[in-house]
C-alpha cells in the first residue's frame, strides 16, 4: 500500500472532510471567506486530517460527522499558524501561489488566521469533550512555544542539534501528534493506544519538518512550491545548515557566520553552500535522521493492540510518502 492508495480508500471521508473546511469559514464579512477561500485552495495533501481519520478508524470508529469536524479542527489551526509564520518570516510564495500576506498583506493575514482559530475552537466547543479540548490547546501552546523559541534564537548558527529537534517537535511535531490522536480519542481509544498513536504523531512529526529542511536545499520550485534556498536566504538555521556549520574548518564556519547575518543572499552565495553541504554530506545526514525517525514512528505502533490493525499499513504508507515524496533527487552543484 502507498499513499496514493490510502487517499483513494479515504476519497468519501476525505470529500466530507473538504466540505466541512469550506462551508465552516463562511461569514459575513467578505473578506473573510475570500482569504480563506484562497489559502485553502493553494494545495496541501492534508496529511493532519488523513492522520485523524486514520486514527479514529484504527482504534475501531468509522468516520462521521464528529471525525470529520475534528479533522477540520486541525486543518484550521495548521492554516492559522501557516498565516501567522508567514508574516513573521515575511515569505511571499508557498505552494506555488503567492502568500496571503503578500497578496493582501500582514494584518489581514494576522487577523483571517485568528478568525481560523477561533472557529476552530467553536468546532470544539460544539462537543465540549475535555480531553479533547485539552489536547488540542496543549499542542497549540506547544506549537506557539516553538515558535517564540525560534525566534529567540533567530540567525543563531551556534545553537545546538538539541535545540534545532526541540523546535521541530514543538513547532511540528506537536499538531501532527494531536491530528491523529483526535481520532484515537473520538474513538475511545485505551491509554496504550493513545501513547502508541501520540508517539507515532511525534516522530512522524520529527521526519516530517527534517525532509522539508533538507528539501529546501535540494528540489526545484516545481517541488517545493516556493523558490530553493527560502530557508537560508532567510536566515533560518535549518539542521542541513547547522550540520554544515558544525562540521566545517574555521574559514568556512566564518564565511557562513556572515552568510547568516546577511539579509540580500544571492543565488551564487546559496550555491556556495550547497556545494559544501554536498562534501559534508550535510542532506543526507539530514534525510538519514528523517529515516530513522520514519522507522521509529512505525515500530510505536506495533506496540499497542487495536480493534483495527489493518490500518497500521495506511499510517505506514503516509509515513513512507513523506520520505519518498521529499526524497532530495536533484543534483547537487559542487
Amino acid at each position: 500500500m502507498d499513499f496514493r492508495d490510502v487517499t483513494q480508500e479515504l476519497k468519501n471521508d476525505l470529500t466530507r472532510v473538504e466540505k466541512a473546511i469550506n462551508e465552516n469559514y463562511k461569514s459575513d464579512v467578505p473578506l473573510i471567506p475570500g482569504i480563506s477561500s484562497y489559502l485553502m485552495s493553494c494545495g496541501g495533501k492534508r496529511i493532519r486530517p488523513i492522520l485523524t481519520l486514520l486514527g479514529a478508524k484504527l482504534c475501531g470508529r468509522e468516520t462521521d460527522d464528529t471525525v470529520v469536524k475534528h479533522g477540520c479542527v486541525v486543518e484550521y489551526i495548521h492554516a492559522a499558524t501557516l498565516l501567522h509564520d508567514d508574516v513573521v518570516d515575511e515569505t511571499t510564495v508557498r505552494r506555488g501561489k503567492e502568500t496571503v500576506n503578500a497578496k493582501w498583506g500582514s494584518d489581514a493575514s494576522i487577523l483571517v488566521g485568528d478568525f481560523l482559530i477561533s472557529r476552530a475552537i467553536l468546532i470544539l466547543a460544539q462537543d465540549c469533550d475535555r480531553k479533547i479540548i485539552q489536547a488540542v490547546t496543549e499542542a497549540t501552546k506547544v506549537l506557539v512555544e516553538g515558535g517564540i523559541h525560534e525566534y529567540t534564537e533567530a540567525r543563531n548558527i551556534k545553537v545546538s542539534e538539541k535545540h534545532i529537534l526541540d523546535v521541530i517537535h514543538r513547532k511540528t511535531g506537536s499538531m501532527i501528534s494531536v491530528s491523529a490522536r483526535l481520532g484515537g480519542l473520538l474513538a475511545n481509544a485505551t491509554e496504550q493506544q493513545e501513547t502508541a498513536i501520540i508517539s507515532f504523531g511525534d516522530d512522524f512529526g520529527m521526519a516530517f519538518q527534517l525532509m522539508d529542511d533538507a528539501l529546501d536545499y535540494n528540489a526545484n520550485e516545481a517541488v517545493l512550491g516556493k523558490p530553493p534556498g527560502t530557508d537560508f536566504k532567510e536566515g533560518h538555521v535549518t539542521l542541513p545548515l547547522h550540520h554544515l556549520y558544525h562540521n566545517a574548518d574555521r574559514s568556512l564556519k566564518r564565511e557562513i557566520e556572515g552568510f547568516i547575518k546577511n539579509e540580500n543572499l544571492t543565488e551564487k552565495d546559496l550555491q556556495y553552500v550547497l556545494g559544501h553541504m554536498h562534501n559534508h554530506k550535510s542532506i543526507e545526514y539530514t534525510v538519514n535522521l528523517a529515516r530513522f525517525y520514519i522507522d521509529r514512528a512505525k515500530s510505536h505502533l506495533r506496540k499497542a493492540h487495536f480493534p483495527a490493525p489493518e490500518y497500521i499499513e495506511h499510517f505506514d504508507a503516509v509515513a513512507d510518502y513523506i520520505h519518498s515524496r521529499h526524497q532530495p533527487d536533484v543534483a547537487l552543484k559542487a
